[in-house]
């Protein structure tokens, strides 16, 4: 019997008539008796049955996945204005919610004391100026004095000289005494010291003058800085829109102190963005410019991403998409956000064509009416779809193989549409 078994498989025996099968009282088992779901690549079925499998033909292409997460409309710019001087408020021009162009008084601070210090900045800059005058109208009077107290001992001196060189040589020649001569020398050393101090209460003024009149200059440029300074508080005073945008919140009322550095409004710019966030891995497919759609009450908005920090904040990384002025969307409007990424480029099959045996991923495909094991690389996989290497495009690829079907089964196709949403 045995032998008989071995020759029906081999096909030596397929032209015996069905009679003699039966007086030798043994029949071939059925080829879906031998075989079992998921053989491996390599184990050869018989096809003596046409097994009806479901395939779908293969396309080389990316494996692209959609993500969508949360998004928020919010101001591209929001900012705390704060208080530069301190004082009681006296008037609150604009309330939350109100729209401001930049430089629109928003609060305004009782500025009697600060115009006070501002007339008070003027007068001293006004003295510190008329001391520097007073002081350059000394020098260019005392100056010409002293020049002139030099000269004249210059002149004195030269008299002298002259008179003790003609005594010399009158006493060289016999007409002049000694005690000619010891007077002629000691008007001549007198008139040395003379021209000497002179010459050095010259010195002595101008350098005075000097040091008198840049000091005189520092004052005034104190004072001028004091008056700026006195000038910017009063104008501070006033606490005005940074940019154009609308009032988010407005932190003070009529009568109450306002300090320096203390909050007074919050503004928010009027160009508006999309605040939204994603994991970490998906922000390499997501690059300054990468193109998303932004979901509100069923109405889709094309936006391109304008910021990325790239460093996750509480395991996700936050991301802006800049917001048409064109879009009418208002502040803490709340919508969906889509973009799609691709994982691998590969054939994509159904990930029910999948098999796998001793760790070797395959799957079976039609060709020639009948089933063969191909071994195929999983690239990635993405819900009832994965990108694998190995297949070409046009494969037919058998989508959940029905047991008993083996490498070489005969197999009749029956085409389905692939999964909806796989892609």
């Amino acid at each position: 019997m045995t032998n008989l078994k071995k020759m029906l498989r081999a096909g030596l025996m397929m032209t015996l008539p069905a009679v003699f099968l039966a007086v030798l009282g043994c029949a071939p088992k059925p080829q879906a008796a031998d075989a079992a779901a998921g053989t491996p690549p390599g184990g050869k079925g018989p096809g003596l049955s046409e097994i009806a499998v479901q395939v779908v033909p293969v396309t080389v292409e990316s494996l692209v996945v959609r993500h969508q997460v949360s998004g928020t409309v919010a101001p591209a710019m929001q900012s705390q204005v704060v208080g530069q001087v301190g004082g009681v408020v006296a008037r609150v021009a604009r309330k939350a919610g109100d729209w401001v162009q930049a430089g629109d008084t928003v609060i305004q601070l009782d500025d009697s004391q600060l115009q006070l210090s501002l007339k008070t900045a003027q007068a001293a800059l006004e003295g510190a100026r008329i001391n520097l005058a007073t002081g350059q109208d000394t020098t260019a009077q005392a100056t010409p004095k002293l020049g002139l107290q030099a000269q004249s001992a210059e002149s004195a001196l030269s008299v002298a000289q002259r008179n003790y060189d003609s005594r010399k040589a009158l006493f060289d020649l016999g007409g002049a005494t000694s005690s000619d001569m010891d007077r002629a020398k000691s008007d001549l050393e007198t008139a040395k010291a003379n021209l000497a101090s002179a010459r050095t209460a010259q010195d002595q003024n101008s350098k005075a003058d000097l040091q008198n009149i840049a000091q005189l200059k520092i004052a005034v440029q104190q004072s001028d800085l004091a008056l700026q300074q006195a000038q910017l508080n009063l104008q501070h005073a006033t606490i005005k829109a940074p940019y154009a945008g609308r009032l988010v919140s407005v932190k003070v009322m009529p009568g109450e102190f306002v300090g320096q550095n203390a909050p007074a409004f919050v503004i928010g710019s009027r160009e508006r963005e999309v605040d939204f966030s994603v994991a970490p891995g998906d922000t390499p497919a997501l690059p300054l410019g990468a193109a998303i759609t932004f979901s509100v009450n069923g109405v889709s908005y094309p936006l391109k991403i304008t910021q990325s920090s790239e460093v996750p904040v509480n395991g996700v990384v936050p991301l802006v998409a800049a917001l048409p002025s064109a879009f009418p969307l208002s502040y803490g409007a709340v919508g969906t956000v889509r973009y799609s990424l691709s994982l691998a480029r590969g054939a994509l099959v159904p990930t029910g064509s999948l098999q796998t045996s001793e760790d070797q991923n395959f799957v079976y495909v039609a060709e020639s009416g009948k089933a063969a094991a191909r071994p195929i690389t999983i690239l990635a996989e993405s819900g009832s779809t994965a990108a694998v290497s190995g297949l070409k495009a046009g494969a037919m690829v058998v989508v959940n193989p029905p047991p008993g079907l083996l490498d070489g089964s005969v197999v009749k196709q029956i085409p389905v549409a692939a999964a909806e949403g796989t892609r």
